[in-house]
């Protein structure tokens, strides 16, 4: 069982009871809250004659025989999880697959879906999936497809599988009959994360299959091959949050900072975000929020006046600046901060449309700078 950080954060979403497939001999580790059952297309027999290299390395039990894109016998939103852990790229037909998995899960129930990175593992040489290519096999089916997805992957991706360089695997036609007669569970796709989230806009436009993205973790070079995305089924007004969580942040715990606390803008999204919760139980916060924007306002101010004094010289130039300074400035206002940032665009907007030279939108000319 391969157990990482960024498995074990991305797993706390999971709880009650759902399902795995694939597992082989990596299964997902889970927390006390979740019970897994096991779906595999063979049972644990079969499965280690199918794949050899697999070697003497412990499988899990099989409770259920079923395929990702087939999984009827499981019941209309009978699941509150499933486990799709480097599976999607094994389907030759993934929207089929992911309709699948929406059908069984309950509204609301947890989708957890690992791939592997192409730019870290074997398939590095392939070319990534067309969107077009996957819908058109939802629609048309994998028939017309099948032969030349194994042609690529023996051509491209066998060649840099180090266990089959070491044996000697032969190659070429033959080669591609041998694994289409076995029903060898390849690669048949191959894509990076923002390829990924367009198969799932995809299986919404084609079979109305509806994922929300709850949370994604890239892939560490040198950690591991593999980015995590977790989608809840359905689409809700507010985004839920993982078993556990509060709703919304709590306050943070000096001792983790050494007791050091930074009020200013590093953050300050986060901030307001953590002080508006408090807000609902603690009503003496409130002088600490508007003390909060008024300095994140005036801060704002001063580094916008800064930065047209450092970089713009008379003329159009500070002009366009100063144009482009109020614009930034009107977007942090429509985010809430107060009147003091609006008084600042209003300024930097007056100044953007004064043409007088050496006045409040132009800086006196200097013979020492050039454009």
């Amino acid at each position: 069982m391969k157990v990482t950080a960024k498995r074990s954060h991305a797993a706390r979403w999971l709880q009650g009871s759902g399902i795995e497939i694939g597992a082989l001999h990596n299964p997902l580790a889970v927390p006390p809250a979740a019970t897994v059952h096991y779906v595999d297309r063979f049972n644990a027999e079969d499965l280690k004659r199918h794949y050899p290299e697999l070697g003497d390395q412990s499988l899990v039990p099989v409770d259920l025989i079923g395929d990702a894109e087939d999984l009827s016998r499981f019941g209309d939103g009978s699941q509150d999880f499933v486990i799709a852990n480097h599976l999607l790229e094994h389907l030759e037909n993934p929207i089929r697959g992911l309709q699948e998995m929406a059908r069984v899960l309950r509204p609301g129930g947890i989708l957890y879906v690992a791939l592997p990175d192409p730019r870290l593992t074997f398939d590095r040489a392939r070319d990534l999936t067309p969107i077009d290519h996957v819908a058109g096999e939802y629609r048309t089916g994998t028939d017309a497809t099948r032969e030349v997805h194994y042609a690529e992957w023996v051509e491209r991706a066998e060649p840099l599988v180090e266990w089959m360089i070491d044996a000697g695997v032969p190659t070429g036609p033959d080669r591609v009959r041998e694994l289409m007669g076995m029903d060898y569970s390849i690669h048949f796709h191959v894509w990076r994360p923002e390829g990924f989230l367009e198969v799932i806009a995809a299986a919404r436009a084609e079979a109305g299959v509806a994922l929300e993205l709850l949370e994604f973790a890239a892939s560490r070079p040198g950690e591991d091959d593999e980015y995590i995305f977790i989608f809840g089924k359905g689409i809700d007004d507010l985004p839920p949050l993982p078993p556990g969580d509060q709703a919304g942040r709590t306050a943070r715990d000096p001792s983790a900072d050494g007791g050091r606390r930074d009020p200013g803008l590093a953050d300050p999204g986060s901030l307001l975000e953590e002080l508006q919760a408090r807000l609902q139980s603690q009503s003496a916060v409130v002088d600490e929020y508007r003390e909060l924007q008024a300095s994140a306002a005036i801060r704002v101010a001063v580094m916008c006046r800064a930065a047209v004094r450092r970089a713009a010289p008379a003329g159009t130039r500070r002009r366009r600046l100063t144009a482009a300074l109020a614009r930034e400035v009107t977007k942090l206002a429509e985010r809430g901060l107060d009147g003091t940032i609006r008084s600042v665009r209003e300024r930097l907007t007056n100044a953007a449309h004064d043409p007088r030279p050496g006045g409040r939108g132009s800086a006196p000319p200097r013979s020492d700078r050039s454009e």
